[in-house]
């Protein structure tokens, strides 16, 4: 008899245990796709960053102007001097303009005089004496009538291109005494006005003719003086007279009195207001002779403000000034 063939035992699932175990895969499988999907899938949310303070807008910084200060009376001076120089002074060139401007220095700590001339301008004379004052760089101080304006402009635009001063002596050369208060204001605002008109110059000394302004505390003083302050200007007396117009004063004594360091009454000329008159060509001649002597010594030749200016007290609007201190 044959061997025996072992039984192959085949274990067949039936058909609904098949069905269960192919769901259970397939949620199996289901769920883990899900996770896949939530890990893989999430968008990771960074922290948000701190946020950076927008700087705070800076407030605009509003220019403080800075104050131009005041020109000094000297730089005002200066400035007036060269436009007169550039306006008149017949200067060929800049380096003309500059060597005139470099006469009109002022050292406070030197000796300085001022001459004033009244009643001008006058043909020749006064001619003679600007020639004096070009020729050595010195300046002075003319008190002008003002009914001479008019003819003698040529005088005064040199005056001004030499740095020399023009003062008030009236209109008509009228004792201010013998004024009411509005002749006085017409007598002497009348030659401020006619000077400012031609030239743009603004006058600041007043000298009234015959050396009479009235007693203190007299009406004639009082409208003087409150003209003054209204006008920003000094009444100008002086220190010491040449007296060129005395008929028997020669040239020599003229000189000799311009010169003399004390006088009779004891003063010295060293800050002092000397006058004289543009009348005569006897003034001219030792005005010429003046010049160089006291150069000589060391003085300056100054206009009458600028020796105010350079005082202990100053120049002051509505003061009387008889000497330089």
């Amino acid at each position: 008899m044959g061997k025996k063939k072992k039984k192959r035992y085949v274990v067949k699932a039936p058909v609904q245990f098949l069905a269960v175990i192919g769901i259970v895969v397939l949620l199996a499988l289901g769920a883990v796709i899900w996770l896949l999907s939530c890990t893989c899938g999430a968008t990771r949310v960074e922290p948000e960053a701190e946020a950076t303070p927008s700087p705070s807008p800076t407030a605009a910084v509003t220019a403080v102007p800075t104050a131009t200060p005041e020109p000094t009376w000297e730089e005002q001076r200066l400035a007036s001097i060269e436009h007169y120089v550039r306006a008149y002074g017949n200067c060929p060139d800049e380096a003309a303009i500059q060597a005139r401007m470099a006469t009109m220095t002022i050292d406070p700590d030197r000796k300085m005089v001022a001459f004033t001339f009244d009643d001008g301008p006058r043909d020749d004379i006064t001619d003679w004496i600007l020639d004096v004052c070009e020729q050595y760089g010195v300046r002075a101080t003319f008190f002008i009538k003002g009914d001479n304006i008019a003819s003698h402009e040529e005088q005064l635009m040199r005056m001004l291109s030499l740095g020399c001063e023009i003062g008030n002596h009236t209109w008509m050369h009228t004792n201010v005494e013998e004024l009411s208060a509005s002749e006085m204001r017409e007598e002497i605002g009348k030659v401020n006005d006619a000077i400012y008109d031609r030239f743009g110059y603004t006058i600041k000394l007043f000298r009234p003719p015959y050396i009479k302004y009235g007693d203190k505390g007299s009406d004639t003083r009082n409208t003087l003086i409150a003209l003054m302050n209204e006008w920003d200007m000094a009444v100008i007396n002086h220190t010491r007279s040449t007296h060129d117009t005395y008929d028997k004063y020669t040239a020599d004594m003229i000189y000799q009195r311009g010169v003399q360091e004390t006088d009779e009454l004891g003063k010295g000329l060293d800050g002092s207001i000397i006058l004289c008159h543009d009348k005569t060509k006897k003034t001219a001649d030792a005005f010429a002779r003046i010049v160089p002597e006291l150069l000589s010594r060391g003085y300056q030749f100054v206009t009458v403000s600028e020796l105010l200016h350079c005082s202990e007290d100053g120049f002051h609007a509505g003061w009387i000034y008889s000497s330089a201190k």
